[in-house]
């Protein structure tokens, strides 16, 4: 993940070079906002509809890059007069276009937004206010909602050995205790106060300019995930707080661009792919292996759990799905103990 080789990926993709990245659009702008689109017009339209009221009133400019998309997302995007349209060639990815949507502003916050999100009223300056009170705060999100209502599954630790066995093999009935909260296993994304997290996923980043050093925000190494995470883990090793802020909450359908290209398995793979090629450029190929073979004792175990009848799945063919996937995951994590 050198600089070089970043630069490198980045020079063959057809969007603007950073010198031709949209410049401001408004006079004295507090908020960049950034949008990535790719064959999601409606929800992309919602998601714009929304920003308006969740910005409540901060002076903000727009810019959507769409990533050659092939249903009516441009003639959508070309009924909005108060964004910047960047089209792309061909797909480049999330990071690369997400990048550009974000360069040559000189707003001192920038927020990435996924187009599959919909901000609810006074959210993005709730996070916004974050930033006001805490100085040291680089990155914020909000609490992302389920279409059901239900709190989604977006705050994460780093990964490690010790936190993959811990994960697989602590009984459930100890993952509600104190001890477990103290483990950090499972940080808290549920209602309550600010918390600072390891990492948080990427559908609603704010970003503090300022903590960029002038860099881009995300690495292009990878077409699609682990680029949040990298984010974080930069920022933070940086002496820069990362937090989420529970009084702001964004409904995010998830995985939409992703669901129209791969499966359930093939999405898997690619983000835990793109996540040991992460891993070992940080804690390089001996701690890439050892959280290989973590993940493979952690994940054998459950697999003759099921085998043996524990673990209550309340249909067979429930149990047979568990037990498929699984498999999967063991043969994934087995193979990176070879090459991770």
């Amino acid at each position: 993940m050198s600089a070089a080789a970043n630069a490198g990926v980045r020079g063959a993709l057809p969007l603007p070079s950073d010198d031709q990245a949209p410049n401001s659009s408004r006079a004295n702008p507090l908020v960049r906002v950034g949008i990535v689109s790719y064959n999601t017009a409606e929800l992309l339209r919602a998601c714009l509809n929304a920003l308006p009221a969740a910005l409540d009133g901060v002076e903000a400019e727009i810019v959507v890059v769409d990533n050659a998309s092939s249903d009516h997302s441009v003639e959508l995007l070309e009924g909005y007069r108060d964004l910047r349209l960047v089209r792309s060639e061909k797909n480049v990815g999330y990071a690369r276009a997400m990048n550009v949507a974000l360069a040559g502003s000189s707003a001192p916050y920038l927020f990435a937004l996924n187009p599959d999100v919909a901000p609810e009223p006074g959210s993005l300056r709730i996070l916004l206010d974050v930033f006001q009170k805490f100085p040291d705060v680089a990155l914020v999100a909000p609490v992302l909602l389920n279409v059901d209502g239900s709190v989604q599954d977006s705050v994460h630790c780093f990964p490690s050995a010790r936190l993959a066995l811990l994960t697989h093999l602590l009984p459930p009935r100890l993952r509600g205790s104190s001890r477990y909260q103290r483990w950090w296993l499972r940080p808290p994304t549920g209602y309550g106060d600010q918390v600072d997290v390891d990492w948080v996923t990427g559908a609603v980043h704010c970003i503090r300019r300022r903590a960029l050093a002038g860099a881009p925000p995300y690495t292009v190494r990878w077409f699609m995930y682990a680029e949040d995470m990298d984010l974080c883990w930069r920022l933070r090793q940086q002496g820069w707080r990362v937090t989420l802020e529970p009084r702001a909450q964004v409904l995010h359908v998830g995985n939409a661009s992703g669901a129209l290209e791969w499966s359930d398995a093939d999405r898997e793979a690619r983000w835990l792919s793109a996540t040991y090629d992460w891993y070992k450029g940080v804690h390089g190929p001996w701690r890439a292996r050892r959280w290989a073979a973590a993940q493979t004792l952690g994940l054998l175990a459950k697999r003759l759990a099921v085998s043996a009848g524990v673990g209550g799945h309340p249909t067979t063919e429930a149990k047979h799905r568990h037990a498929d996937q699984l498999e999967f995951l063991l043969a994934f994590h087995a193979r990176r103990v070879v090459h991770p």
